[in-house]
């Protein structure tokens, strides 16, 4: 088996086990599946591909899917926050994604998770949205996809965090990257069509779970 990122489960099942409460009281997530085929549970060896809204959105994702361990994408800032948050964020689960230079090893420790049947946590773009608009899907996502079997499964969050409100979450049908190429080699283009093809996708999630909360107010 190869070797996977310093993940803890100690750790995580101590913050997941302590933290689900509070998670729950702040987040108090409702979960919706795109249609009839979706699985609310997350399955093995698989990469959850999720819009990004807040910092919260990888706490929120262990709560809603608590029975998996994710291993997240997470960016180089973070791990610049102290020693002891460092530590926290490997054991927890964290790969560190370094957004300022061209090093692809999270590509290489995300592949080592997903072969050894592990999750891995993914929010393609990158960053946070600045002044309310997101920043456009990056390739990382498909160049973790192509090489492996694991399938993405796509989350959309609206974000919606707070005591006083609530977390809104859709799941999508798993997408399997290898359907949609010819080749063992993609092009250039051909990796910025998927690119586009799975932001298109995670928006219309985000159009579907719109619809369903319309609906909902109108009922009221």
């Amino acid at each position: 088996m190869k070797k996977t990122s310093k993940m803890s489960s100690f750790v995580l099942g101590f913050v997941k086990l302590t933290g689900v409460l509070p998670g729950l009281l702040f987040f108090k997530p409702k979960v919706y599946k795109q249609n009839k085929k979706v699985k609310r549970n997350l399955p093995g060896n698989a990469i959850l591909m999720s819009n990004h809204t807040s910092l919260m959105d990888f706490v929120l994702y262990l709560i809603v899917f608590f029975f998996r361990n994710i291993h997240f994408l997470m960016a180089e800032v973070l791990f610049k926050k102290g020693k002891f948050f460092s530590w926290f964020l490997y054991k927890i689960g964290g790969i560190f994604v370094d957004r300022d230079a061209c090093n692809f090893s999270f590509v290489e420790e995300s592949l080592n998770v997903l072969d050894s049947g592990g999750s891995v946590g993914v929010f393609p773009q990158g960053r946070l949205p600045v002044g309310g608009k997101p920043f456009p899907y990056k390739p990382g996502i498909v160049l973790i996809a192509l090489r492996t079997d694991a399938p993405i499964i796509p989350v959309y969050t609206d974000g919606n965090y707070g005591l006083f409100k609530r977390a809104h979450v859709i799941i999508g049908e798993a997408i399997y990257l290898r359907d949609y190429v010819k080749s063992e080699n993609v092009s250039d283009d051909e990796l910025k069509n998927l690119t586009k093809m799975l932001e298109d996708k995670s928006y219309a999630l985000k159009d579907e779970l719109e619809k369903r909360l319309e609906k909902k107010n109108e009922k009221q």
